[in-house]
């Protein structure tokens, strides 16, 4: 089996699980929008398209001349195409629609604008349009094995990208060329580019959770945050490491250190069966026992795929959803002190049985001082 019947078996088995959950909504078809499950379904990368996908597995693609080519490259598999003569999405959904004969179509509810639902239903009085929440998402947040060999290469060029940035951290480099060195260095290692903007916090700075860099000059003795990705093949990392430079201040090694433990326990807790819920209150509790709990204000992670935050545990400290075999999530706890300085330390955790795996190796076991 070729590399391009092996990638349409993966997409066939995502069109399965996809259509199933179709069906169980009692449905004919679904329209996606979000670029991130339509590229799922289709492979196609294009910023421009929404896909039609019937209960049947039957698949019609909307988009524009500009990607017709890449269409025909990248999209396995039997699939209608239709190059849209306009940018009236609604319209141009309509004309696709007048060709099926489906009565009840699902529609990405956290996607779609009033606009194009109001003119749907206008449109297309015989047809019911019903608002779906993430479905899409909650087969995504299952990892087949091509999206983690993707998700691995992700990792593996960020932290090495990380690693080529340390030695440039010195007194008055500013953190905006930190970020930038890193940024570049993302495609310099294979990566396309920063999946999310990248923060660097130094000092007091370092207690911002989302710093992200600027053009502060760093300073002696200086706590840095620096939580980065870069995006391979469309799959995301998201690493987080804190060095000082130069001097640790005691307290900051303290809170190194309690970071350090709170985010074992954490990772230990990310094993099927448990919950969401279950690895955020792991890490929670031994930072509250510390006595740092009110400086540790948000969940403990999240999902990370196609997308940055991916479902069912967009942030873990709420989710009450069973951890399965397969799924990759952070683990990130942190303790911001204000106007002294932060820690953070987040790794990607692959679920598998009782053993998680972390995905991202980077040292952390002592508070590296640059």
């Amino acid at each position: 089996m070729d590399n391009k019947e092996k990638l349409l078996t993966l997409i066939n088995r995502r069109i399965k699980a996809v259509t199933d959950l179709i069906k169980m909504q009692d449905a004919d078809a679904m329209i996606i929008i979000n670029q991130a499950n339509y590229r799922y379904l289709t492979n196609f990368t294009g910023e421009e398209a929404e896909l039609i996908l019937g209960k049947d597995g039957e698949r019609i693609l909307l988009s524009d001349s500009r990607f017709a080519g890449q269409i025909k490259a990248q999209a396995p598999g039997e699939m209608d195409v239709i190059m849209q003569h306009s940018s009236d999405v609604a319209q141009e959904l309509t004309k696709a629609l007048k060709k099926t004969n489906y009565k009840k179509v699902l529609i990405e509810g956290d996607v779609v604008t009033a606009s194009v639902f109001e003119n749907l239903k206008k449109a297309n009085p015989d047809i019911e349009f019903t608002f779906s929440k993430q479905l899409v998402e909650k087969v995504r947040n299952v990892k087949d094995e091509l999206e983690l060999s993707e998700l691995r290469k992700a990792i593996e060029i960020s932290m090495e990208s990380f690693k080529q940035i340390l030695p440039m951290i010195k007194p008055g480099v500013t953190e905006r060329a930190v970020g930038a060195k890193l940024d570049y260095l993302f495609k310099v290692n294979g990566g396309d580019g920063p999946d999310f903007e990248t923060i660097i916090a130094s000092g007091v700075r370092s207690a911002w959770a989302h710093g992200v860099a600027s053009d502060k000059k760093i300073e002696e003795g200086d706590m840095i945050v620096i939580d980065f990705g870069s995006f391979y093949h469309g799959y995301c990392a998201d690493i987080t490491r804190t060095v000082c430079l130069g001097k640790v201040d005691p307290e900051m090694q303290k809170i190194y250190d309690i970071v350090h433990e709170a985010q074992r326990r954490g990772i230990e807790a990310a094993v099927v069966g448990n919950t969401g819920h279950d690895v955020d209150k792991a890490a929670r509790d031994y930072i509250t026992e510390q006595g740092y709990c009110q400086y540790f204000g948000h969940g403990i992670g999240h999902g990370i795929g196609l997308e940055i935050h991916e479902l069912c545990q967009p942030d873990l400290l709420f989710s009450k959803e069973r951890l399965v075999n397969n799924m990759v999530h952070t683990v990130e706890p942190g303790i911001y002190l204000p106007d002294k300085g932060g820690v953070r330390i987040e790794d990607d955790i692959l679920v598998h049985d009782q053993t998680p795996e972390t995905l991202s190796s980077l040292p952390k076991d002592e508070l590296l001082s640059l």
